[in-house]
């Protein structure tokens, strides 16, 4: 099973996860062009694409998903705001709920952003359990064992203070931020709070451009889950498969 990132940011936000016969596909916030050179042009093998909410750096290219005969699987909200002329290959997904996809196996669940939301839990014979987080403030629930984290990490306090205070941002940005997306220390939280026996790495995502910095945010999380972690950044590819399978 191999993780491809195509991007993590607000630009825009795609993964995915190809095992030996299929793919799934994690948001569609890069154009369509972009999935197709990453798979070498063989859509063939795409059993279907989740997205995790409406905002378009996670959403704006569904459209040309469906237009490509993908299954979509996503929240009723999410397929609303793209006032789609038809709802073929469209599946609405509810929090707390299973879905097969292949030989996929998705759990959705709430998370807390400033619109209905979901992150993932995610099986598969090739690469065990994966749990995907992103665009959350918080995390209100403990995380199961597993394989695979991928889990937000989008801005320090500390920092962000700094560019208010330099007039590089705006002081409304904390209040948004404090209520859409998860800080360093949170997403710490988290990690302490969980079961990280089995797990092999840590990918954390989404990081702000501007209120972010990548190498301490990586090395603070490396000391806290004592794993393997890296930066989502485009261009990121990781083998996540587990032997034998």
């Amino acid at each position: 099973m191999i993780l491809k990132c195509l991007g993590s940011s607000s630009k825009g936000n795609c993964y995915i996860l190809e095992a030996q016969d299929e793919v799934l596909i994690l948001e569609m916030g890069i154009p369509m062009i972009e999935v197709k050179k990453a798979l070498d042009w063989n859509l063939s093998k795409i059993v279907g694409a989740l997205c995790t909410h409406r905002h378009n750096d996670h959403s704006k290219f569904l459209p040309d998903f469906l237009k490509c005969g993908i299954r979509v699987l996503a929240l009723k909200d999410v397929f609303d705001s793209k006032n789609l002329r038809t709802r073929c290959f469209c599946k609405e997904i509810e929090p707390s709920h299973g879905y097969k996809i292949g030989k996929f196996k998705v759990f959705a669940m709430n998370v807390c952003h400033d619109v209905p939301c979901l992150g993932f839990i995610i099986e598969h014979p090739e690469m065990g359990k994966l749990v995907f987080i992103t665009d959350t403030m918080d995390l209100e629930y403990k995380l199961p064992k597993m394989n695979h984290l991928m889990i937000e990490a989008n801005y320090s306090d500390e920092i962000l203070e700094d560019n208010i205070q330099n007039g590089l941002v705006l002081p409304t940005m904390r209040e948004r931020l404090l209520k859409s997306h998860m800080e360093i220390e949170t997403t710490k939280g988290v990690l302490l709070a969980s079961d990280l026996s089995d797990t092999n790495e840590v990918i954390i995502l989404h990081l702000s451009a501007g209120n972010s910095n990548a190498e301490q945010f990586r090395a603070e999380i490396e000391k806290i889950a004592g794993k393997a972690v890296y930066v989502a950044n485009n261009g990121l590819q990781l083998d996540l498969s587990i032997l034998p399978y």
